[in-house]
């Protein structure tokens, strides 16, 4: 029971799900501890007190009909009286397992594995880098640093040390100048300190691949991931990710049945265990 509860609460701090949560197993009640002190078996944030009655904790208020056709307001338990493992929760679990929908979580909740899934099963990741560098590739942030070297709007490529006169690179270029207007524009070279300088930036970036821009690439989409995780997308630092509440619903099924133990909900709030070799 010990190794199951532990599991319970590493899948539940790993998602953000550890709020408003109690895992009662082994005479014992689980639960986040009110300002985050307490440590179980290496993880923080657990309080543990005695319960000998899982029961106080599963009884609700239902709806009965009687004989007459009336309704009433009974206390029932529907939890396994073995009482094997019963939690109650509310809050980002009651959505979960309720509503199958992964939502409400607090962004600084998520651990570091989360993210690394989100990012790797979710659009999420990729918008945010569009919307905050407009890029979506390496192969598109090499077309942006070529286009600003050498389409840059503000600049124009007319270097009067390689085209004698302003008309024989207005040749070259087979009059396009006209349409853009660049005769008016600032020479590309000013840009640089020396004139040898502009040579040598022109000299690598005809050789510059994607090869050898991934390393930049590489350092954006991190400096993306820190950012999106670090800077909340509104005033809570609250975050819903509902398309991939089926995998984190997989994931915690899959605690139970590796230990021979299968669950059902009793009321909306709460859920109960049975083993799958007593049936």
């Amino acid at each position: 029971m010990e190794k199951i509860v532990i599991e319970l609460i590493e899948f539940l701090q790993k998602w953000g799900l550890w709020q408003d949560v109690t895992i009662l197993a082994d005479g014992k009640a689980y639960f986040p501890a009110c300002n985050n002190e307490g440590v179980y078996c290496g993880l923080p944030n657990v309080k543990i007190t005695v319960c000998e009655n899982p029961e106080d904790y599963t009884i609700g208020i239902t709806d009965e009909t009687d004989c007459y056709g009336n309704i009433h307001p009974v206390w029932k338990n529907f939890s396994n009286p073995e009482h094997i493992l019963d939690m109650v929760y509310e809050g980002p679990l009651y959505m979960l397992l309720r509503h199958d929908t992964y939502e409400g979580i607090k962004k600084s909740d998520i651990s570091p594995a989360a993210w690394d899934y989100i990012f790797a099963h979710t659009e999420i990741l990729g918008d945010y880098i569009y919307e905050k560098y407009e890029l979506a590739s390496p192969e598109e942030l090499l077309t942006q640093i070529l286009e600003d070297r050498f389409d840059n709007p503000d600049y124009t490529a007319w270097d009067p040390l390689v085209f004698d006169t302003w008309e024989e690179y207005q040749e070259f270029v087979n009059g396009e100048v006209y349409e853009t207007g660049e005769e008016n524009l600032t020479p590309a070279y000013q840009r640089y300190g020396t004139y040898e300088e502009y040579l040598t930036d022109i000299e690598i970036s005809e050789s510059l691949s994607v090869e050898d821009i991934t390393p930049v690439w590489e350092q954006m989409v991190l400096d993306a991931k820190k950012e999106f995780i670090t800077e909340s997308l509104n005033e809570t630092g609250i975050i819903s990710i509902p398309e991939i509440a089926g995998d984190i619903i997989t994931e915690f099924d899959n605690i139970f049945d590796r230990y021979g133990l299968w669950y059902d909900f009793g009321f909306s709030w709460s859920l109960t265990c049975y083993r799958k070799d007593a049936f």
